[in-house]
């Protein structure tokens, strides 16, 4: 029987770095990874609907949420060795890996390292395996003048962080407009990972280049992509031209699985049904 509430959680990864994670239910496991400053927390929704039938965990990354700051490690290469690390130390088998934004790296950073054995599937939510490219015709999380303004102007002080992460959750992240609570709500949950991590973090994610391992992911295990609206006309034909045995799903912002569950959750239903699960 499920438990009423995920438990709160931790798991040693290297000596002195804990990886903090939410763990509900019993059954074949679905592992959310959130983004970039953000907490395993944000995937309540799901947590709660799918833990009925399932072991549902909600990974705070390394750095991120109640997880170890640490000054070194903030990669994404490490990050999927801690997700290998924790899967293989909680003895979980037939894994739906669930990747949100920057989570999407740590799905292919642990695929590329761990292979398939303990992957039932694969799904990404709304960010390109190749971030950064000067071809304006594939889908990248900017031009390089303004992704190396972020990186070298922006995410080196906390105001100015500060500042970023409120412009990406008003204008990105969400559709509608949040409440005074909700709102701060969000950027606390933000405000965890602070901002030299964040800025090592988003540095490395813009060099990152896990198209080959999306490629192979999508011949070896059933995959889904979810696409925000606001970039659908570049990142679905992107994503059907380097990858077109995985489906596309286009819905809400950037935080779609927080804004609008239901609609998310219904999609992610259909997805686990298609793997057997």
């Amino acid at each position: 029987m499920a438990k009423d509430r995920a438990e709160s959680r931790f798991f040693t990864v290297d000596p002195d770095v804990q990886i903090h994670y939410w763990d509900k239910g019993e059954g074949n496991a679905i592992v959310f990874i959130p983004g970039l400053t953000f907490s395993g927390e944000i995937f309540k929704h799901q947590v709660e609907h799918f833990s009925d039938r399932y072991r549902v965990i909600a990974i705070d990354p390394r750095g991120q949420g109640l997880s170890t700051k640490t000054v070194h490690g903030n990669d994404y290469v490490t990050h999927g060795s801690d997700v290998q690390k924790l899967i293989d130390g909680l003895g979980l088998q037939n894994v739906t890996l669930v990747g949100w934004s920057t989570g999407n790296l740590e799905v292919w950073s642990y695929l590329e390292l761990a292979g398939y054995e303990k992957v039932a599937g694969a799904v990404t939510i709304d960010m390109s395996p190749l971030p950064l490219s000067e071809d304006p015709a594939w889908w990248t999380e900017g031009t390089p003048a303004e992704l190396s303004e972020v990186a070298t102007r922006v995410l080196t002080h906390p105001q100015s962080a500060e500042a970023f992460w409120d412009e990406y959750l008003t204008q990105v992240m969400m559709q509608r407009e949040l409440s005074a609570d909700e709102y701060e709500y969000l950027m606390d949950m933000s405000r965890r990972t602070p901002y030299w991590i964040a800025r090592q973090l988003f540095c490395d994610a813009i060099f990152c280049n896990y198209l080959d391992v999306a490629k192979t992911a999508a011949k070896t295990v059933p995959t889904l992509m979810y696409i925000a609206e606001h970039w659908a006309d570049v990142a679905k034909p992107f994503c059907h031209e380097q990858f077109p045995e995985t489906p596309t799903y286009v819905m809400g912002g950037h935080l779609m699985a927080y804004e609008y569950p239901e609609k998310f959750n219904a999609r992610l239903e259909e997805f686990l049904a298609s793997e057997g699960k």
